[in-house]
């Protein structure tokens, strides 16, 4: 139904300002106000937090009881796309809307600036602001920026996540104790200082059950990755290594978690203390350091009962999975490592291969002799 709403609205919008030089603009503003007139003010606001802001903004013109319907808007979700020319008229319009806002929750606030550079001070203060509207979830992706210190406080953030598009300026810090009681999911990118920005900030989440992590290991970090999160249910770690020499222990000591992505470079070692729960697991490693570091992991997860493997890196003998049911191997296989797998998962069910090179017709014998078996 909102759905539909939105439409209408937007629709009537573009209406509005394409025949605004054939048509007066009070008559138009008029019947559109007739028709939507028996609406509450709740349900408008809830429509209006669907659009991306600039958007819910610019219906304030389709009549004169929708001049301020905009401020009423739960959900703010900023770009840089046209009819931002410049980053100063961005700034400009964010600062507008943000000191305008009347929520006293707010939702989502999004920052997705990939081609215009606004001021870090700026980018900090919208945040701050939306922490102090009790926003619930934060999207943060710009070129540069601060984070302020009341947000590694904020009581009723659940969700945030944390990247900028500048490769050259992926730097931003945890400097301050951190207490997120609320928050459930986590999705960082960091380069500066690793260990004590992303652990800083994963131990300040007390019932943290999502985590994205993408690292740059740098030379001088001596810790291990030490991954202790009873509560943790679905995790993602990329691991980009600045020096191909560098080697690091990651501990998984995640009793709950059901869902495991690993990529990156392959130059850690992995210890699974405790994946007792892990029903599905994803692999893309562009390289690696050593078979063995490949054949821990694989030894690592093969309890799961679905797994998908991309660029598979050795030809090595392969552990049994006693419970895989599901196997997908995406990129370039060899059919002789196909087969291998296949003879590693005894209770497999369900197989699917983006794509296989030679000695196909073996492969094909031996899927067959698999299928008549069953």
């Amino acid at each position: 139904m909102h759905v539909l709403i939105f439409v209408y609205i937007y629709h009537n919008y573009q209406e509005v300002k394409m025949s605004s030089k054939e048509v007066k603009m009070s008559s138009i503003g008029e019947d559109v106000d007739d028709r939507l007139s028996g609406l509450p003010e709740d349900t408008i606001s809830h429509i209006l937090s669907l659009m991306p802001t600039k958007f819910a903004v610019q219906t304030s013109i389709l009549a004169k009881r929708w001049r301020y319907s905009w401020m009423g808007v739960t959900n703010l979700d900023f770009d840089d796309i046209h009819p931002f020319y410049n980053s100063k008229i961005l700034s400009k319009f964010v600062d507008r809307v943000m000191e305008n806002c009347k929520s006293s929750q707010l939702g989502i606030l999004r920052l997705h600036f990939s081609s215009k550079q606004v001021k870090r001070e700026s980018v900090s203060s919208w945040i701050d602001k939306a922490v102090r509207l009790n926003v619930s979830e934060l999207d943060i992706q710009v070129l540069s920026f601060e984070l302020p210190l009341s947000l590694f406080t904020c009581k009723t953030l659940t969700k945030l996540r944390i990247g900028e598009e500048n490769l050259k300026s992926r730097v931003w810090e945890c400097p301050c104790p951190v207490n997120l009681p609320s928050l459930k999911t986590l999705d960082i990118v960091v380069f500066n200082n690793p260990f004590v920005n992303a652990f800083e900030l994963i131990r300040g989440c007390p019932i943290l059950e999502s985590l994205s992590l993408e690292v740059f290991i740098q030379l001088d970090e001596e810790e291990d990755y030490i991954f202790n999160i009873p509560t943790l249910k679905r995790l993602k770690l990329i691991v980009q290594k600045v020096f191909s020499w560098v080697t690091k222990k990651v501990v998984l000591n995640v009793p709950n978690l059901e869902y495991l992505y690993v990529g990156g470079k392959l130059g850690s070692i992995f210890f699974m203390e405790d994946l007792s729960s892990l029903v599905e697991a994803s692999t893309s490693f562009r390289c690696l350091q050593s078979d063995d570091m490949w054949l821990e992991f694989l030894k690592g997860i093969s309890g799961v009962k679905s797994l998908s493997i991309k660029k598979f890196p050795f030809i090595s003998v392969l552990p049994i999975f006693p419970y895989m049911k599901h196997l997908r191997l995406t990129s370039v296989w060899y059919s002789g490592l196909v087969i291998e797998f296949l003879e590693s998962c005894p209770e497999l069910k369900h197989l699917s291969i983006e794509e296989v090179l030679s000695c196909f017709k073996a492969l094909m014998t031996f899927c067959s002799t698999c299928l008549l078996a069953c």
